[in-house]
């Protein structure tokens, strides 16, 4: 096989698991690019050196940037605020469409996690809203196009969520698939979701415990408490205004991981390495089922990847970058980059897979997760600054958003920055079809940046 045919093989595996079967590219609609969460778009980009456009500042902070169309074809950007909004804007001049309030005199709603958009310009979101004891619950809307509610849904056990939904045309069915941590007898356990869009009213059509989590023990009930206290420093840290955000030093917390739906396989599999205690894949046809699943002791992970390869990959606050294999829950390789790996891995057809470990970034082999070299020289890059935020990946650059917006060659040795551009360190890059970049800056703003002329 020669290369450029098997790199056409890779390309088209990829468009596949977008849902891409019009042989267009797919558009960056849900968090990391896709319902596989891959970071990248199969479209030729260019290195961001200055920003065509710049919004006026939003109270924004860990909600990524979206892309969807609207009803004539034009691309819209979408996210979500600190204060509760969802905002659209037009991709071509940053000017505001629209923005939906959730919240109200006697109600207080945050968004902290990626909006997604379907295919017909609906817009599923996840609000937060504050409970007593520094709790919260989490409310999932659809929106349309033109701003209007159509439905919310509140979810039970005062279950909520940092992380993001997953939205799947699957046969007749428009299936949101949804990882949330529920509080049952006061005890946090992680579970999914899987509901049914109706048009204008919605149905849950599944509910799965991902395995009881253990809290027997002092030392479990410590990690239990640490739970709700890791939220409430996430919550502390994110909720803020992006000007109190900026310069500070990033915690070792995150958010709640978004799970990833694997769709090139007779049944949607659906994988989350969460930040309680389990690992695990399921399947969807008509109720969830478990494929594989194992626990871990606690353990922060960052959202999961599924590439084409069959792997399920996720980083973890100790540093480590883990490989499984996602119908056998085979632990294939791990890989110990030193700083916390938050960040979602991306991976591009062949053999890279870039991770970021907060202050660096390392590409590793896909197959066996070993530091890629050029000659005696590993494949890595020392970072300006801290970021948790995920990298987006193109076929030809690789771009992360710090201190300033880098762009890299796939090899690393080729690479720019935009120091006119601060990010936040959370919220992570979109990629147009047509090349084009969409950035958060630390101070809430929204850059573009023009794909290739």
């Amino acid at each position: 096989m020669t290369p450029l045919l098997r790199s056409a093989i890779l390309t088209c595996c990829f468009l596949i698991l977008t849902g891409c079967t019009s042989g267009g590219i797919p558009q960056w609609r849900q968090f990391h690019g896709n319902l596989a969460g891959q970071g990248y778009i199969p479209v030729e980009s260019g290195f961001a050196l200055s920003s065509a456009w710049v919004t006026g500042p939003y109270k924004l902070t860990s909600s990524s940037p979206v892309i969807g169309n609207d009803i004539n074809g034009k691309q819209i950007v979408y996210f979500g605020t600190v204060d509760g909004e969802l905002v659209a804007i037009d991709s071509e001049d940053g000017n505001e469409r629209w923005r939906r309030s959730f919240a109200s005199n006697d109600k207080i709603a945050h968004i902290v996690s990626t909006p997604a958009v379907s295919r017909n310009g609906d817009v599923y979101v996840i609000t937060l809203h504050p409970l007593a004891n520094r709790r919260f619950r989490s409310v999932l809307h659809k929106v349309d196009e033109f701003s209007r509610i159509r439905w919310s849904y509140a979810f039970a056990d005062n279950g909520f969520t940092s992380g993001s939904p997953r939205i799947l045309k699957w046969g007749e069915d428009t299936l949101i698939f949804v990882y949330l941590t529920a509080v049952v007898d006061d005890d946090p356990q992680g579970a999914l979701w899987v509901l049914r869009d109706n048009g204008k009213t919605v149905d849950k059509l599944d509910r799965k415990t991902l395995g009881r989590c253990n809290w027997g023990s002092a030392e479990q009930r410590a990690n239990r408490q640490d739970v709700f206290d890791s939220f409430s420093a996430v919550e502390e840290f994110i909720f803020a205004n992006p000007a109190e955000t900026g310069g500070r030093d990033l915690p070792d917390i995150f958010v709640d991981p978004t799970l990833a739906v694997f769709t090139d396989r007779k049944r949607p599999l659906i994988a989350i390495a969460d930040s309680l205690c389990s690992i695990g894949a399921y399947e969807w046809d008509d109720e969830l089922s478990v494929v594989w699943r194992e626990f871990h002791p606690f353990e922060k992970h960052s959202s999961t990847a599924l590439l084409p390869n069959g792997m399920m990959v996720f980083g973890r606050q100790d540093g480590k970058t883990l490989a499984y294999d996602m119908e056998t829950g085979v632990n294939l390789w791990e890989y110990d980059a030193g700083r916390p790996v938050f960040a979602t891995p991306a991976a591009a057809p062949g053999e890279n897979l870039f991770i970021i470990a907060k202050d660096h970034i390392e590409v590793l082999r896909q197959q066996d997760g070993t530091l890629v070299h050029d000659g005696e020289l590993p494949r890595k890059f020392a970072l300006l600054d801290q970021t948790y935020a995920s990298p987006a990946v193109s076929e030809n650059c690789m771009y992360v958003s710090t201190r300033a917006l880098l762009s890299f060659s796939h090899d690393l040795s080729t690479r720019s920055q935009d120091n006119n551009f601060s990010g936040n360190g959370l919220a992570s890059i979109a990629l147009a079809n047509n090349g084009a970049l969409y950035a958060v800056a630390a101070d809430g703003t929204i850059h573009k940046y023009l794909g290739p002329k």
